[in-house]
């Protein structure tokens, strides 16, 4: 599959909001509002207290209009977040396993929804702490690149966005490196293969005249 120009740079920060605006959340109705059909489906009834789940996007512009209170998911609690912090420290340890568009979704409810989030500035320090400690892994892991692969395990879509350019830059230059040194041994064992034949000639005629 022959990736574009656009893709090797990677994606602005609104355009992967823009992709995480579709992600379910839960919000609780604080009016009454029938089904709405959406074209990715049915969403509703709406019915204070119960919870519903509907798109992010959705959320927010009920939010905004003062019709929901956004219910955040739990991994943007101050407790999920300390603890995947913690995780994330340990020597050796690999990349926790956080939601693909963790980062977007935060952006977006803490920009339009810090009211419904507990200790809203708590979250925004251990996010900062964790993408902090997240991205010196990413650095160690591309000092191991090689012309095969490069392994990441657990990486979100915007981390994965962060080395788009450098990785795709430095895996065209190892995989040229590595075919200019193949290239190399190859030429190389062709010439010491054709020298082979001569050398071998002039032993047998130096034996004649010698006889």
């Amino acid at each position: 599959m022959t990736i574009t120009a656009r893709q090797r740079e990677g994606f602005t920060m609104p355009e992967l909001e823009y992709r995480a605006q579709c992600e379910r959340v839960a919000i609780v109705p604080l009016h009454r509002m029938e089904r709405l059909e959406l074209v990715t489906g049915t969403v509703g009834p709406f019915r204070p207290p119960q919870k519903t789940s509907v798109p992010l996007w959705l959320a927010v512009m009920l939010k905004r209009s003062s019709r929901c209170r956004i219910v955040p998911p739990e991994w943007l609690s101050y407790e999920h977040l300390r603890a995947r912090c913690r995780e994330e420290d340990q020597p050796d340890s690999l990349f926790t396993r956080l939601p693909t568009h963790y980062l977007e979704v935060a952006h977006i409810l803490l920009a339009n929804a810090e009211d419904d989030l507990v200790d809203s500035q708590g979250v925004r320090r251990l996010l900062q702490d964790l993408r902090e400690t997240r991205q010196s892994k990413t650095r160690d892991g591309i000092k191991m690149l090689n012309p095969l692969q490069l392994q990441m395990d657990n990486l979100s879509a915007a981390e994965i966005n962060e080395i788009r350019p450098l990785f795709a830059r430095s895996f065209d230059m190892l995989r040229r490196l590595d075919a200019l040194a193949a290239t190399a041994e190859q030429t190389q064992h062709q010439s010491q293969f054709s020298e082979q034949p001569y050398s071998e000639l002039d032993d047998s005629l130096g034996s004649s005249y010698l006889h």
